[in-house]
């Protein structure tokens, strides 16, 4: 049976992202545990979904740079109330919100539990829904310029290799299958890609093409 939203208060931390955890073979061990974080879903969230309850955090969204790809944004969210869930409570379920890791206790009014009209609540979803789009439209427009000066780092850094690595010059292959093999540079086939004649004796006649990384400039 449906109930009344309330206020939740929520204990220290527990609006991060969930941490789920799952075990994987390892030929050692026998399973060793892995896990990963769910950006979109608090440790709240989860131990009240495990519980059993239907509930509301609201949030805010902010892009954020990739910590791997600096070129790329992406949405990381926040709770948008800091230390504060909705919870949707029948009479028979208060002496079960306890027992959920996490709160700290119900918003109350003049003694009374804080109940939360819908039309609050619908206010809220609204917040979180356009301020979502923003703040994607804002990832999605410094990816683009992330794009654009990664590519412009990228053309200089192969201007820069061409003036090296000029037809005729001696290189040796530093990386790829053929490493630590000397060779002659004959042309550029690509953007990045260069060709090269291998200069060893058991193969004076092999051609290859590799990308300009896997060259170095012979001293």
């Amino acid at each position: 049976m449906a109930g009344n939203w309330y206020a939740v208060r929520t204990m220290p931390g527990f609006q991060a992202p969930h941490r789920e955890r799952w075990p994987e073979p390892n030929p050692v061990r026998g399973y060793t545990i892995a896990s990963a974080l769910t950006p979109d879903r608090s440790k709240i969230e989860a131990n009240l979904d495990e519980a059993g309850f239907i509930h509301y955090m609201p949030a805010e969204y902010m892009a954020v740079r990739n910590r791997k790809k600096a070129s790329i944004y992406e949405l990381r969210r926040f709770a948008l109330l800091k230390g504060y869930i909705f919870v949707e409570l029948a009479d028979q379920d208060w002496y079960r919100l306890y027992d959920v890791p996490g709160i700290r206790g119900v918003v109350e009014n003049c003694g009374q539990p804080f109940a939360i009209g819908a039309l609050d609540l619908f206010r809220l979803r609204m917040y979180e829904q356009n301020n979502r789009a923003v703040a994607q439209a804002k990832a999605d427009s410094l990816s683009k310029a992330g794009d654009r000066i990664e590519r412009e780092k990228r053309k200089g850094v192969i201007k820069g290799a061409r003036k090296k690595l000029f037809p005729g010059r001696d290189v040796k292959l530093i990386w790829g299958d053929k490493a630590g093999h000397d060779a002659t540079v004959q042309a550029w086939e690509d953007q990045d890609k260069v060709r090269v004649l291998l200069n060893d004796l058991e193969a004076s006649t092999e051609t290859i093409t590799v990308p300009f990384e896997f060259l170095k400039a012979a001293s």
